[in-house]
């Protein structure tokens, strides 16, 4: 399964939001700078969902704020 997920950095909390149409925004704390944002957005979004961060895998957006996410199992 594959969602779109918003991502905002720098942030003052690490947080999940789920919006009114269905989507998700994900807020990190971590500025992107060699990855961290991301590694960041994966732990964040695995506690979500209460998955290990290996179930979840970025397929597109590695350096955009809008990313694709798939869950493998």
């Amino acid at each position: 399964m594959r969602i779109k997920i918003r991502v905002k950095t720098g942030k003052n909390e690490s947080k999940v939001i789920k919006k009114d149409s269905g989507g998700y925004e994900v807020w990190v704390k971590a500025r992107p700078v060699k990855g961290s944002a991301n590694k960041e957005f994966i732990k964040t979004l695995s506690k979500y969902f209460s998955l290990k961060p290996y179930n979840l895998r970025i397929v597109k957006g590695f350096t955009s704020p809008t990313k694709i996410i798939e869950f493998i199992k």
